[in-house]
């Protein structure tokens, strides 16, 4: 009589599933095309225009309106 062995033969392991490819990392923001400045609205522009060219005097909301125009297009942020 053949002898059975008491304790059958261990399976093999499953093998892990393949790890999946890192998500790619999303491509960079496009720059404008006007060389990665920032434009001002045309109403800023003209009100500038006027200024500079004296036909209108800035009053205290004209400036403060030009100069967060000119600092919101700062690259580098200042003190």
């Amino acid at each position: 009589m053949a002898k059975t062995p008491s304790n059958p033969p261990a399976k093999a392991a499953p093998k892990p599933a393949p790890k999946k490819a890192a998500a790619a990392k999303p491509a960079p923001k496009a720059k404008p095309a006007s060389g990665g400045k920032k434009q001002s609205s045309s109403e800023l522009s003209t009100l500038a225009s006027d200024i500079l060219s004296g036909r209108k005097k800035a009053s205290q909301s004209d400036a403060e309106r030009l100069a967060a125009s000119v600092l919101g297009q700062d690259e580098k942020k200042g003190q």
